[in-house]
Parts: C-alpha cells; structure tokens; sequence
C-alpha cells in the first residue's frame, strides 16, 4: 500500500508500491531597488484640440524636467491620449456640455528610490495633478526567484527525509516531479484615487510609501519511492 503525505495540488503521476507525496514551500524577501510612479494627466476645455494642447504641454515639460533626476526617456511609458465630453446632471434639468477633457496616463521608472519626492515635485511643477499608483519591484528579480525555487525543492527533500524516517522507511529516489508555479512577480503599492496634489503634501506622500520588503514564494510537489 501506498504512503501518502500532503495531498498533492496538482494530479501527479504516482506509482503502484510504497511512496509518499511532499508539498516544498519556500518564501525570499528582498528590498525594492526601483519604484514606479504613475501619474495622470489632464485637462477640460470647451474645444477637444485645446485640451489636448494642454496636455501635450504639460507631459512635455514633465519630460523635459527628468533628465536632471537621472530618469531616461526610456523609463517613461506613455499611455494614449484619449479626449471624451464631460457633462453636468442639473437636477430635473437634460445634461450639459461642460467641455472636453483629455486624458494621458504616464508610468515612470525610479531606481534612484531617495529621489521619490523630487519626482512628485517634479510632477507638480509640470502641472500633472493626480497620482494614481505608486509600486514598489525589483530590477533583477529572476535571481530572488531562483532562491525561492531551489527553496521549495530543498524543503520537500528535507521533509521527505524526516518523514521516511518517522515511518521506520528509507527514501529511495525521486519518482515525479508537479511544478505550476504561475505567480506574478508582487509589488508593494497603495492607490491615491484622483488625489489633487499640493507641493507641501508631496513630503507627506513620500513618508506615508515606505518600501516594504517584497516577498516571492514558491512551491513544488513531489513524489519519492520507499524502501
């Protein structure tokens, strides 16, 4: 009869003689070493183009201001203009035409982390008024990832090994292997829902990002012959 610990997640392949089934967790945290800042940009006018020229202005003195904080045009993504109409609801009264808004989504990379609150600065003297995420990452983060899975593999080793021993067994090799690992790579961020920002309130935004350690984990299931 079989010997069966930790149900598996997943349908592994298992053998008709005595084996036991293990589950490997392991969890790596690291410190962010970049951040992203994404900003919204806007403007309502009675006329589409003149929004849009508000816009454009306003993104363009934003990117002419970030080369003096070490940020590349490269680390900026720059989401579609997109132009709507925005009405008022009077009560009792049909909707009316306040003007056209347009709309521009930036996402900038940071790897200067000090640098967070001359960045929103930054942003505030380009007329960009609100911050809608802030997420902390890695750079490189294959490396943390690595150090989770090797992790998982080890504690499924060391839990097969105890195991088996508890039992008055002997572990005999590896006889399958389940790996699904999907898990996105997590990012520490807190969202500021249209939040107009003024330039003392800048420093406070700063304290109230700490970065937080990131945490990857991983998980293997495994299948080991006993003897």
């Amino acid at each position: 009869s079989a010997l069966v610990v930790s149900a598996p997640l997943f349908a592994l392949e298992v053998p008709q003689v005595p084996h036991l089934v293990v589950s490997g967790y392991a969890e790596q945290k690291a410190e962010p070493d970049m951040l992203t800042l994404n900003v919204s940009v806007t403007a309502l006018e009675k006329q589409g183009i003149k929004a849009k020229q508000q816009v454009d202005g306003k993104v363009a003195a934003f990117f002419g201001q970030l080369e003096g904080l070490g940020i590349k045009r490269s680390d900026v993504e720059a989401g579609n203009l997109v132009i709507f109409p925005e009405y008022q609801y009077p009560q009792n009264k049909k909707p009316e035409l306040v003007g056209y808004r347009a709309q521009r989504q930036l996402a900038v990379k940071l790897y200067q982390l000090d640098k967070l609150s001359e960045l929103m600065d930054t942003a505030l003297k380009a007329g960009l008024e609100s911050v809608s995420q802030i997420e902390y990452g890695l750079k490189s983060p294959q490396t943390i990832k690595e150090q989770a899975r090797v992790g998982a593999v080890e504690d499924a080793k060391i839990k097969a090994e105890s195991l088996a021993k508890a039992f008055g067994m002997k572990l005999g090799k590896v006889y399958s292997v389940e790996y699904r690992n999907n898990t996105p790579m997590p990012v520490y961020s807190r969202a500021l829902k249209e939040a107009v920002m003024a330039a003392p309130a800048a420093d406070m935004m700063e304290n109230s990002y700490q970065q937080q350690q990131i945490s990857i984990t991983d998980n293997v299931e495994a299948v080991f012959l006993l003897e």
